[in-house]
């Protein structure tokens, strides 16, 4: 943790110096997404031709929607083809007409006590504007219900995939903490105060329990409440990079390698991707590996690891780094031959 802490890029840094938010998800919207997929490499292949096909026809909104999860556990799955065609076909949604939302007081929100914020989560329909818009996260002074009259007035051009719009969640989260510096600074026991009342007034909000779990992992790892807020927080948010790593770390602790694996595949999808890269990641991915006794992938993953480590990266954690992959290689090594 203090190398990501001395890591000005890190999110734990961001976590430690900066009003953290958490990760905004369109979790309103939960029961009107597509359900999950997950598949084995196997399998992903044959899900992504057919894909490949259903775009071709005059497909529906539902049929787009269960496409595009169809691409991203294909994905998922380590098929780049679907990763490729994700990053190539895949056009997000941008306002075309609007006024920036504004809040209905003009007075500083921050009491120095806590921050104010709020969370709405809407759908974004095929002629680019915003309904069925619901309060995820109001603040203490309520200011959702504004919002959302605001939000009504603004068009987007849709999401495409393929060339075909589609109707997507869309979540927004407005930052209310203006008359001041634009991230007040809280204390230590504040920022956690406040992490903990956002999940008791937002208790399925993921970017309540997702700031929760950074701000116990930032600031009290030994908590013993950390493994649950991880578990919920990894619940809501599966696809999130950071929850993910942490959640695989978890069950390699417990021993779980098979299901670390499962947890890290957006992650890792992420880092082989460019985005997000972080030893970190492939770290864990050796750990669970070794602990199926895969040597050579948990080989491959410390080795990466190791060549990912920023040059400015503590001394003392690149060495960690180093024997760890040193002593995969001494077990996994060949046994010597025995001498008659």
């Amino acid at each position: 943790m203090q190398a990501y802490l001395a890591n000005p890029s890190s999110y734990e840094r961001h976590v430690a110096q900066a009003a953290n938010l958490g990760v905004v998800t369109s979790d309103a919207l939960a029961s009107w997404n597509a359900p999950d997929l997950e598949l084995e490499p196997g399998q992903a292949p044959r899900v992504f031709e057919e894909v490949v096909q259903l775009l071709k026809g005059n497909p529906s909104d539902a049929e787009l929607r269960r496409a595009l999860g169809s691409l991203r556990a294909a994905c998922n799955a380590d098929y780049e083809q679907a990763c490729v065609f994700l990053k190539e076909q895949v056009r997000l949604a941008v306002k075309v007409e609007g006024e920036e939302v504004r809040p209905k007081k003009r007075e500083p929100r921050f009491s120095h006590a806590q921050y104010a914020l709020a969370i709405i989560g809407c759908r974004l329909d095929v002629d680019g504007r915003l309904r069925d818009c619901q309060v995820i996260e109001n603040g203490p002074d309520h200011e959702a219900e504004h919002i959302i009259a605001q939000l009504s007035a603004h068009r987007y051009t849709p999401w495409m995939l393929a060339g075909h719009p589609m109707s997507r969640p869309y979540t927004a989260s407005f930052n209310l903490n203006f008359g001041g510096p634009q991230d007040p600074d809280l204390s230590t026991e504040l920022k956690l105060e406040w992490a903990r009342k956002r999940v008791g007034w937002s208790p399925t909000s993921t970017s309540a329990w997702t700031n929760l779990a950074a701000q116990l992992a930032v600031h009290a790892p030994d908590h013993p409440h950390y493994p649950r807020v991880l578990a919920r927080a990894y619940v809501l948010a599966p696809e999130d990079w950071w929850i993910a790593t942490e959640m695989a770390w978890q069950r390699v602790q417990a021993g779980q390698h098979s299901n670390a694996l499962m947890a890290l595949r957006p992650a890792i999808r992420r880092t082989s991707l460019g985005k997000h890269p972080n030893p970190y990641v492939l770290e864990t991915a050796a750990a669970a590996h070794f602990g199926l006794n895969q040597c050579t992938e948990a080989l491959a993953e410390q080795r990466k690891a190791v060549e990912m480590l920023p040059a400015e990266w503590l001394a003392s954690e690149r060495e960690r780094f180093q024997r760890k992959l040193q002593d995969y290689q001494s077990a996994c090594a060949p046994p010597a031959p025995t001498t008659l």
